[in-house]
């Protein structure tokens, strides 16, 4: 093997590898390479053999233990070593990113030399560095546009809002000058019904377009629940038994974000509840799931119709009659800033259940 490794037909051979090639005896010592191992090292081929060339050119990557157990685990212990992936700084100054992997040289089942092999991967890790900052350019764009957004809604709601409760003040004024059956009174209720349902749609655009930074504290689930509950029912004006499953023990999280998110979901429930011969409950159940929280509200309504379930966390969307179609989207977004989610499905006895996902706590 020594002979052909010295002909010229084997220089040859390795020289036609596009990629880098080194090959070591059974010793590591180098008797081989290619000129483009030379030219990704950054060294002559007379200096690859050198044992102290080698020592520098370990020393010049950011992983240098991981590359001295790399090559010492075919001379050391005549096994394959895994892939091997390290940032390299050539003489020339740059950095590159190269792929060594290594090939056992067998002759009688004994090792007689090892071949490694380098691949220059800069080009591909510079392509994924492009697309990660492109995709982190369009997240910035996106979250500034949402930003921009919020401050406009809020903006036209202040504005909106000003106006609103002149019209909503006179028109009560006026309303309390005219008795009952009075012509006049029926135009001015109508005015000042229309003027609160716009305070609420004001009110929800503002509740909707208001984000902050979650503020984690350790709560008691079980409590955040019969408060959501509570305001829910002043909320709707409406009542339902609540059965409450909550076994995880205090939880860190933040409580006003989750309290409004259940909020919203428990006035929905007890409106879907609501006028039905048998209202049944609305069942509450918490419960840890790896790596977070599951949080379950369940109601024995008529259940959200396949027509309608797309739409369900539109803003302003809604079936009622009178109504703002904020709640559910209101509900999302509390959901994405505990870093979870929301999700809308049939309840296992009918009903609609509302699974919330929270992310590790």
């Amino acid at each position: 093997m020594l002979t052909f490794a010295h002909s010229t037909y084997f220089h040859d051979l390795l020289a036609g590898f596009s990629a880098g090639v080194v090959i070591a005896n059974s010793k590591g010592r180098v008797y081989a390479s290619n000129p483009a191992a030379a030219a990704l090292l950054g060294e002559t081929p007379e200096h690859l053999a050198a044992p102290a060339t080698a020592r520098a050119i370990v020393g010049r990557t950011d992983a240098p233990r991981r590359l001295a157990r790399f090559l010492a685990a075919p001379i050391k212990h005549g096994r394959k070593p895994e892939p091997l992936t390290c940032l390299y700084r050539h003489p020339d100054g740059r950095d590159r990113h190269l792929r060594l992997s290594a090939s056992l040289l067998l002759e009688n089942e004994k090792i007689f030399g090892i071949l490694f092999e380098i691949d220059d991967m800069t080009e591909i890790f510079d392509l994924h560095a492009r697309e990660r900052a492109m995709l982190l350019g369009i997240q910035a764009a996106q979250h500034e546009r949402i930003e921009g957004l919020g401050r406009f809604s809020l903006a036209v709601a202040h504005q909106i809002r000003n106006p609103l409760m002149v019209i909503g003040g006179f028109t009560g004024r006026l309303l309390r000058r005219h008795p009952e059956g009075d012509p006049d009174a029926a135009a001015l209720s109508m005015i000042l019904d229309g003027a609160r349902r716009l305070e609420d749609v004001v009110r929800a655009v503002s509740r909707y377009a208001t984000r902050r930074a979650p503020a984690p504290i350790m709560a008691d689930p079980a409590d955040l629940a019969i408060r959501a509950m509570a305001a829910a029912r002043t909320r709707t004006g409406l009542a339902a038994p609540l059965v409450l499953d909550a076994d995880t023990g205090l939880v860190r999280l933040d409580a006003p974000l989750l309290e409004e998110l259940l909020t919203e979901l428990l006035a929905n429930a007890l409106e879907a509840v609501a006028g039905r011969p048998s209202p049944g409950v609305i069942t509450v159940r918490w419960r840890r799931r790896d790596p977070g929280l599951c949080l379950e509200v369940t109601d024995q309504g008529p259940g959200l119709p396949e027509d309608i379930r797309p739409f369900a966390f539109d803003p302003f969307f809604t079936t009622k009659a009178v109504g703002v179609g904020m709640g559910l989207p209101i509900a999302r977004r509390n959901a994405e800033e505990l870093g979870g989610d929301l999700e809308l499905s049939s309840g296992p006895d009918g009903g609609c259940l509302a699974v919330v996902r929270l992310g590790g706590r």
